[in-house]
């Protein structure tokens, strides 16, 4: 529910059918499947949300690359540092392997979704 009203062009998969795909990709190839995680402060980077993230994701042999969202003019907020740690020892306790992605640029407001969302007047 809360992927389809992120990301209203999502299609018709839900995120259990996704990590379901990948689990069968993964037994059937022994090749890891990468997630794309982007964690919005007050929206999906809170403890409980990384625990049901944990459950989902458990014996499916992926990775998360956990991607902090990048200050825009939009309305979503990058989370704490301590949030992003937090969220990230969670899964890694859960035995969930996880990467923080490098932040790059955003302080000359350059770093990925920044470009596209800035406003010349």
């Amino acid at each position: 529910m809360l992927r389809k009203k992120l990301v209203p062009t999502a299609g018709p998969h839900s995120v259990e059918e996704l990590i379901a795909a990948g689990k069968r990709y993964f037994k059937r190839t022994g090749r890891r499947v990468t997630f794309e995680y982007a964690l919005i402060e007050g929206v999906n980077d809170s403890p409980e949300i990384a625990k049901e993230l944990a459950l989902l994701l458990e014996s499916n042999g992926s990775h998360v690359n956990l991607i902090p969202i990048n200050p825009t003019a939009g309305n979503f907020q990058r989370p704490s540092k301590k949030s992003i740690i937090d969220f990230e020892k969670i899964l890694l306790q859960s035995g969930i392997n996880c990467t923080v992605r490098v932040e790059k640029g955003s302080e000359i407001s350059a770093a990925c979704g920044q470009l596209r969302t800035d406003i010349i007047i």
